[in-house]
């Protein structure tokens, strides 16, 4: 979800005791701030679902802006990490890092540098700041994908290269359990396209878990596996 410069408002670089991919643990990245920059896109066309990438023989201008977030690491792979009082045992290969009402999980040592940094597959927990932006820079709506900025953003799987297709509707809604509680779930497929010539380029599955009275959001854009399971067993305390 799944997490650019559309997403990330302003990099924040904190002091660096988690290092980039090929150290002892990945970079995480910046995924979603409170100060989305302003973006200016040639390529965009807004329906009631948001904004959609138009196909065109120019370049589509995806705005990553990802930065390493290199913050101490909030849950050790294999140890409990608690997030709004809902704890987490991350699996062996996880490893968080952030702070607030931003944490961001990495699962895999897979990562991939871009013009704004370093994706590390995994998924985010956030928090009422980030819920607060979640849908273009408006409250989170259930209704539409997580997009927390105002333009074009990149496909994870290559956030230069790839533009995002906003969905017109979930792929799947439900319910989910998450820490003994009920989550309003969503499914998303995204579409992608060439950022350069706007030709199709496959999609990538979003999946979101909603917790409005206890203000979690968490957002998967890499299919992460084990991911419902760990919610599922979590706890609230």
């Amino acid at each position: 979800m799944p997490a650019g410069c559309s997403k990330v408002a302003a990099a924040v670089l904190l002091a660096a005791t988690l290092a980039g991919c090929g150290g002892p643990g990945p970079a995480l990245v910046d995924s979603s701030t409170t100060r989305p920059v302003p973006t200016t896109t040639t390529a965009t066309a807004t329906s009631g679902s948001g904004t959609t990438a138009v196909p065109t023989t120019g370049a589509i201008p995806t705005t990553t802006g990802r930065v390493p977030l290199t913050t101490g690491q909030t849950g050790p792979a294999g140890a409990p990490l608690t997030f709004r009082r809902l704890t987490i045992r991350l699996q062996r290969g996880w490893r968080a890092g952030g702070a607030g009402d931003h944490v961001e999980v990495a699962v895999s040592r897979a990562c991939r540098r871009s013009a704004g940094g370093v994706d590390c597959p995994g998924f985010l927990l956030l928090g009422p700041t980030q819920i607060a932006i979640a849908s273009q820079l408006a409250p989170f709506d259930p209704d539409r994908y997580w997009h927390p900025g105002a333009g074009v953003e990149g496909c994870p799987q290559d956030r230069d290269g790839l533009a995002e297709v906003a969905p017109a509707r979930p792929a799947k809604r439900g319910v989910a359990e998450v820490g003994g509680k009920d989550a309003v779930y969503r499914e998303w497929r995204v579409g992608c396209v060439d950022a350069r010539t706007g030709k199709p380029k496959g999609s990538y599955l979003q999946r979101l878990w909603y917790l409005k009275a206890s203000g979690i959001l968490v957002v998967d854009e890499w299919r992460t596996p084990g991911l419902p399971e760990a919610l599922a067993a979590a706890r609230f305390g």
